[in-house]
């Protein structure tokens, strides 16, 4: 199944109007749990460009969830 072609500036709209909507803070634990286990699964398709990335998206949302809860995640 060929999936329809999506704009990087669709994505970002997207991101904007999630962000906008105010229900992201609560889902960024999701959103990292969901990282972590894809990044995990997927390691060995990706190019190293994928791969760093990813991890910093995944530093982004860490670094938003400790801002959230006011306490450090798990060290």
């Amino acid at each position: 199944m060929n999936k329809p072609y999506i704009s990087a500036e669709a994505i970002l709209e997207l991101f904007r109007t999630t962000v906008e909507d105010g229900a992201i803070q609560p889902a960024a634990t999701d959103a990292l749990h969901w990282l972590a286990a894809f990044l995990a699964r997927e390691r060995s398709t990706m190019s190293a460009d994928d791969w760093d990335g990813l991890v910093r998206l995944g530093a982004q949302l860490w670094r938003a969830q400790e801002a959230w809860d006011g306490t450090p995640r798990m060290r």
